[in-house]
């Protein structure tokens, strides 16, 4: 068991800022309580200077931060093609490895192709549960002692799946392509990724991070399911719709914890011990999240 002084100390409560939790479950557009307070005075949004308006602008966007969460169960409601449109606008704007914008994605709304991705995945799961049972029990994840066969997103109305076109390698310098192609175009999907998750939060939306369809049978086949060009690669899967769960407290490390200024701290070095604690911190508070 992890001790509370540990779980006290690292504990912090990502609340859903801006909006109570009702709000949010509702699938409520995401509004901060400051921004409705200066749309309801606009003689005190004249007032302000451009510095105040400069950190009200990184409120806002702190409080966005906090409230994403990664949500396991959806309700089917559809979502507007406008909420789609607005997810996608927002990803085409990350940033990329020269530039390169790799990235395919495939709009999955049709429910019999969603259910066929579910099926594929459960497929997928029954290995994934055995091989997580070869790891000793205190190491496991609790997605280890889970055998997923009724994931929480599969009837969540949009499945966006996302590939990679592996040729625009070409436009990195050579010496990225040599070195470390993988991983500046790995870098690049996670930017549009990411921003998509963010995109969705501000509808008022939930979102989860599905990695299993990148694995290598689930792969092959979803891209045969969905007609995708060999070339591309399946980078992972973000479902997108309204939250049908409200997901635990959260742990996240406090700044000066990793922060090091100038040089590396060595007194904030975390030893063996520590980093197993850290763990098994985490995998207490995931086991609480329902599937």
């Amino acid at each position: 068991m992890v001790s509370e002084n540990y779980l006290s100390r690292w504990a912090v409560l990502i609340p859903f800022i801006g909006m109570d939790q009702d709000d949010w479950m509702a699938g409520r557009t995401f509004r901060p309580n400051f921004l409705d307070s200066l749309n309801a005075s606009r003689y005190t949004f004249g007032k302000l200077t451009a510095k105040e308006l400069e950190m009200m602008n990184y409120d806002a966007f702190l409080q966005l931060v906090q409230k994403q969460r990664s949500i396991r169960r959806f309700k089917p409601d559809p979502l507007p093609d406008e909420f789609i449109d607005k997810i996608i606008e927002a990803g085409r704007f990350a940033p990329s490895g020269a530039n390169s914008q790799p990235w395919e994605i495939v709009v999955v709304k049709d429910k019999e192709i969603k259910d066929q991705i579910v099926e594929i995945l459960k497929e997928a799961n029954v290995g994934n549960y055995k091989l997580g049972q070869t790891r000793p029990k205190e190491e496991q994840h609790p997605g280890d002692r889970r055998l997923h066969l009724h994931p929480g997103f599969q009837h969540a109305p949009v499945f966006f799946v996302l590939f990679y076109d592996k040729r625009l390698k070409t436009t990195y310098p050579l010496s990225a392509q040599a070195y470390s192609c993988e991983s500046v175009t790995h870098s690049s999907m996670a930017n549009i990724f990411l921003y998509m998750h963010m995109a969705a939060t501000c509808l008022g939306l939930a979102s989860q991070w599905i990695t299993a369809t990148a694995q290598p049978l689930p792969q092959a086949l979803i891209k045969q399911l969905l007609d995708v060009p060999r070339e591309f690669i399946l980078y992972d899967t973000m479902i997108a719709g309204y939250p049908d769960q409200s997901p635990p407290p959260r742990l996240v490390r406090p700044a000066a914890e990793f922060t090091h200024i100038n040089r590396y701290n060595r007194n904030k070095y975390r030893y063996d011990e520590q980093v197993k604690e850290f763990i098994r911190a985490i995998h207490q508070g995931r086991s609480t999240m329902p599937d």
